[in-house]
């Protein structure tokens, strides 16, 4: 490079000069003398890294501004933990746990003193004092003061604890329920012998107590003398007639063969059956069960409440639709047997509460001459049929502390009342199971078993 300041390139006055990074400031520590410049001002070319003019009194600046900003964030922090050391009260520190082997920490407090021997209810029920030395000894042990004896007030007798009386309804438990118990079975029951030819009842039905309809259905009728179906094809009653009497009705028989030869061959016949009106065959097991000394009903449905859910069966009455096409229902219903007593109502809670149903369905047994057992009452506004209200019902599906239960419950309104109508809805294995022993020891305990006319009422 020429030496020559008339050849030497001249400097650029209005370029700008070089800025350092802030890292690089501060590693590099700052010169304690100002750095050379030329004549006009401008940094020696030899620094590249020289500040310009008032840069490091700017730097200078934010420094000290953020030593005071960390200064005052630490007075804060220190006067905050000063005022909650002051201002917060001190709580009492808690026992310390006691380690234990077996169950681990645990906390010890002080405990009342130990009671010892001493009448619980004479301590809680009396006040401390003289008379009451059990509950003097605690308070002074809990170093309560013992107030002064009160003068003793005169303590009224005690009446005789009553025993408590099992409701006739309630189950009670097995005492062999851990035992291994055979289910009862059809082809276990006992029969009974051929009943004789006095104890049996005519199968045959009597003409005059029959009419054929417009629509060529035979059908119940009243005789042109007076006699009636529910007299003419019931059973005598041959028991005490002051002993209290129980009838016993099957229902849903027919439909099942060896539930209905159970039910016929198995059951004393003062049991009243009732027969399905759907039930295959119909006469010839009317007759079977007359042959056997049953007196026998046939079974038709009701709407209940809870229809459609519950079907009353194809012939079965409804409260929805006209009188005349139930009255057509129960004629073809009745009309495929004869020579029984009248008609079990299966349901019926909302049908009996139908003014207009109940009352022709009613006049129309009355016309018939049979009569009506139901475990619902039926609103009676003119004619009605003989009837015999349903006490004690065992239904579908019970179980044997249920079916024991229903047993005392018959017992018990018939002692008290006189008579009860015992209804079984299934003849199940374990209904029968149960219920022929116990109609066998009813005579022991001083009750009778009566066929359901004999409780009947006109």
């Amino acid at each position: 490079m020429s030496s020559d300041p008339l050849t030497a390139p001249m400097p650029d006055f209005g370029a700008e000069p070089p800025r350092r990074s802030l890292l690089a400031r501060l590693r590099r520590p700052f010169a304690k003398s100002a750095p050379e410049s030329d004549a006009f001002g401008q940094a020696a070319s030899d620094d590249p890294f020289a500040f310009e003019d008032g840069s490091e009194a700017r730097f200078r600046r934010r420094r000290r501004l953020m030593g005071v900003v960390l200064i005052l964030m630490l007075i804060g922090i220190g006067a905050g933990a000063t005022a909650y050391v002051t201002l917060v009260p001190d709580t009492p520190a808690s026992p310390p746990p006691v380690a234990s082997a077996d169950s681990g920490l645990r906390v010890t407090l002080p405990m009342p003193p130990e009671p010892g021997p001493e009448s619980l209810g004479r301590a809680l029920m009396a006040p401390p004092g003289t008379d009451n030395p059990d509950a003097a000894r605690r308070a002074e042990g809990l170093g309560a003061p013992t107030p002064a004896a009160p003068p003793p007030a005169p303590v009224a007798a005690k009446p005789a604890p009553v025993p408590p009386v099992p409701m006739p309804d309630q189950p009670q438990a097995r005492l062999d329920r851990e035992a291994a118990s055979k289910p009862p079975r059809y082809a276990d029951m006992p029969r009974n012998p051929p009943p004789a030819a006095a104890a049996a009842l005519n199968p045959t039905p009597v003409p005059d107590l029959q009419r054929r309809t417009a629509s060529g259905l035979v059908v119940p009728t009243v005789a042109a003398d007076g006699r009636r179906a529910w007299k003419a094809y019931a059973r005598p009653f041959a028991g005490d007639p002051k002993a209290p009497r129980i009838a016993v009705v099957i229902a849903g028989l027919g439909l099942m063969h060896e539930a209905t030869s159970a039910a016929i061959d198995a059951t004393p016949p003062d049991v009243t059956l009732a027969f399905d009106a759907a039930a295959p065959q119909l006469a010839d097991r009317l007759a079977a069960a007359r042959r056997a000394g049953h007196e026998t009903l046939v079974e038709i449905g009701l709407q209940s409440r809870g229809f459609p859910a519950v079907d009353p069966g194809p012939d079965g009455l409804l409260s929805g639709i006209s009188p005349d096409e139930n009255q057509a229902r129960l004629e073809r219903a009745l009309s495929h047997g004869a020579t029984f007593i009248g008609v079990l109502a299966r349901g019926g809670d909302d049908f009996a509460t139908t003014p207009a149903q109940s009352a022709a369905f009613l006049a129309a047994l009355q016309r018939m001459g049979l009569a009506l057992v139901a475990s619902v009452p039926f609103e009676i506004s003119g004619a009605a049929p003989p009837q015999a209200q349903a006490d004690v019902t065992i239904a579908a599906g019970s179980f044997r502390e249920q079916i024991a239960a229903k047993l005392r419950e018959a017992e018990a309104i018939a002692k008290a009342r006189g008579h009860a109508v015992l209804e079984v809805s299934e003849a199940t294995p374990l209904a029968l199971a149960q219920v022929t022993p116990w109609i066998g020891g009813l005579k022991g305990r001083g009750f009778e078993i009566a066929p359901v006319t004999a409780l009947v009422k006109e």
